[in-house]
């Protein structure tokens, strides 16, 4: 309870997402017609999405590869496999993003000690992210529920549809038993929907990341589907 009472969050970076030429297929629009668009097509429309840093930091090639996947990648695969069918307003919300912003997450009051992680906040809108991305860069699984209160603190509920939670190592089962007592797991179609118990209108989804000689491996675990992509989304290590 009182190890959140010192943890604060501090821009670190802000992006802008824009399409290179608005003219042709963009996220935007797909998310209109899902149902007519093809792999290709939508692959086409996120090599089409211009991400400016407006402040030239440089930011670690974790976050700027997270940031890539969420916004191509992730997009891609919630068509491919029929999960934005159950997290719709999440996956529009993606396809819709305009302005991305970097927290990092510190400990302390006179003298602050940076914890490993970071948050990710998309907006569709300046006024409250959409979507809240959790980068856990430690090995320890029990952090999830302090990284999640902090993603959580001063948003306003209402606004968000989503919280993404990045992890390396392999899940354990009791971090997966953590979250089907937090989400609407017993229910055997609302499972997809990934909904937190007490805030109905936000999913949750967690990835899981690995680095393999300069390319970052993503690969969703939960909700666990009973069929992905046959393809594994790879981000390369490369700079905007």
């Amino acid at each position: 309870m009182f190890e959140n009472f010192f943890i604060s969050k501090k821009e670190v970076a802000k992006l802008k997402i824009t399409p290179k030429n608005p003219l042709t297929l963009t996220c935007e629009k797909i998310t209109h017609s899902p149902r007519v668009i093809n792999t290709t097509q939508i692959k086409t429309a996120t090599e089409n999405l211009s991400l400016i840093d407006i402040e030239e930091i440089i930011l670690p090639d974790l976050v700027h590869n997270t940031i890539d996947y969420i916004l191509k990648g992730f997009f891609i695969y919630m068509h491919q496999t029929g999960l934005y069918n159950r997290q719709l307003k999440l996956w529009k919300a993606l396809g819709n993003t305009a302005q991305v912003t970097v927290l990092k997450l510190e400990k302390g009051v006179f003298s602050k000690k940076e914890l490993n992680a970071k948050i990710i906040n998309l907006f569709t809108t300046p006024n409250s992210p959409c979507i809240s991305a959790i980068i856990d860069e430690s090995d320890n699984q029990n952090n999830f529920k302090l990284y999640l209160s902090q993603a959580l603190s001063k948003v306003n509920i209402n606004r968000l549809r989503g919280i993404l939670y990045f992890f390396r190592g392999i899940p354990t089962k009791d971090f997966i038993t953590k979250l089907n007592l937090i989400t609407s797991s017993g229910d055997p179609i609302l499972k997809y929907e990934s909904t937190f118990l007490n805030h109905m209108d936000v999913r949750l989804n967690v990835i899981n990341y690995q680095e393999n000689n300069g390319e970052y491996i993503f690969n969703p675990i939960y909700p666990e589907l009973k069929s992905s992509p046959k393809e594994i989304l790879r981000i390369k290590n490369e700079q905007y």
